[in-house]
């Protein structure tokens, strides 16, 4: 892919490292474009992105010419695209942030309704608990036509995008490396089953590393992609929290599951419920949350379950499935009885929890407070 020449002013800029977002957007603020700040006076750079003399020189001196041309052979072999803030397809919920990427670099095809998208994050070292949690909220959401976006990063953020491409839905993977950065062969099957199906993004340049410094950047802009955060499973210290700050930042609505107050990956969320975040029991509980701005979306994507009549998705339930839709129809079944009566046929916890979040996902039962489970039917 030929790279087209009106990017390289961006390029220029992008690649001066002393050039931070705040100060390019004051400069294009200020001057409206790559050009005019590149033809600027050193003195003008200085007044306008208040930085000092050297910096302002740096700016307009831009990368060596080898580098320049390295990262452009590097984009066109990559078959990268790239996106300037100035683009038309430029996504429309990160222009409008506090810290816009000045430029992104991206597989795959960004749409305009990908601003209808909601980020899923959370813990690399998950519980089966958290799988099922993020299946279960992912699924739901991405039957709903809502774009999953998430960081591609192992446990919770795989398991995001592995249930939208599985449910028939966008994802888009946001990275805090390069395009071109060394990657396992594991990790580049998922990108480019995401692009396929979505978009893999990245700010940096296309072989930057993924740096320690770069996380915070890139969990910014994953927060700003999307209309809410849904935090999963974290840990008192962990990544996820950080972009749940960058959400509220950006006056996101964050969303937490509720965990075991025992359990290390548990203390992030549970602390975020209790300071304000919106307890998230399912993807439902999200989309009742977002139905003023998810409305003509959920209009015309009902949730793909509300098509099924009961006696088509009975025919297509596990034996196991079966004998618990025929528990809470009779009345709402606590789930620790629903585990001792099924314990007894040979049922164990796993394949109760699978099969309870199928049902759900076909819309055939419910969980309501307490850990009762019911009908699909029942108010």
């Amino acid at each position: 892919m030929v790279l087209e020449s009106r990017y390289e002013p961006w390029l220029r800029l992008l690649l001066v490292p002393e050039l931070r977002k705040v100060h390019w957007l004051r400069l294009h603020q200020a001057l409206g474009s790559p050009e005019a700040i590149l033809g600027e006076t050193a003195r003008r750079i200085c007044e306008l992105a208040q930085v000092g003399e050297e910096t302002a020189r740096a700016i307009l001196r831009g990368p060596d010419a080898d580098e320049l041309e390295k990262e452009k052979q590097a984009i066109e072999q990559t078959a990268a695209i790239l996106c300037s803030f100035d683009d038309e397809q430029y996504p429309e919920n990160l222009r409008r942030c506090s810290a816009p990427p000045m430029l992104l670099y991206f597989l795959g095809e960004i749409r305009p309704d990908d601003r209808h998208a909601v980020v899923v994050v959370g813990s690399r070292t998950m519980t089966s608990y958290g799988k099922l949690a993020c299946q279960k909220i992912a699924g739901q959401l991405a039957a709903a036509g809502v774009t999953i976006v998430s960081g591609m990063a192992y446990g919770i953020d795989a398991v995001a995008h592995e249930t939208a491409l599985r449910n028939g839905g966008r994802t888009v993977a946001v990275l805090a490396q390069g395009l071109a950065a060394r990657e396992s062969a594991q990790r580049l099957e998922m990108r480019r089953q995401i692009a396929d199906h979505g978009a893999v993004i990245s700010e940096f340049p296309m072989s930057a590393n993924a740096e320690r410094f770069h996380f915070p950047i890139r969990n910014h802009t994953m927060a700003a992609l999307g209309l809410a955060t849904v935090v999963v499973e974290a840990g008192d210290k962990s990544g996820a929290l950080i972009t749940a700050e960058r959400a509220l930042d950006e006056n996101r609505q964050v969303f937490a599951v509720p965990g075991d107050i025992t359990r290390q990956t548990s203390r992030g969320t549970n602390e975020l419920i209790r300071a304000g975040a919106t307890l998230a029991r399912d993807g439902q509980d999200v989309l009742a949350e977002l139905s003023s701005q998810l409305g003509a979306l959920l209009r015309e994507r009902p949730l793909a379950a509300a098509a099924e009549s009961p006696s088509t998705a009975d025919a297509q339930l596990s034996p196991t499935a079966k004998a618990i839709l025929e528990r809470v129809r009779r009345e709402p079944t606590h789930f620790d009885i629903l585990h001792e009566e099924l314990f007894e046929a040979g049922v164990g916890f796993g394949p109760l929890s699978a099969a309870l979040l199928d049902l759900e996902m076909k819309g055939l039962v419910r969980h309501l407070p307490g850990n009762l489970y019911t009908t699909g039917s029942t108010p």
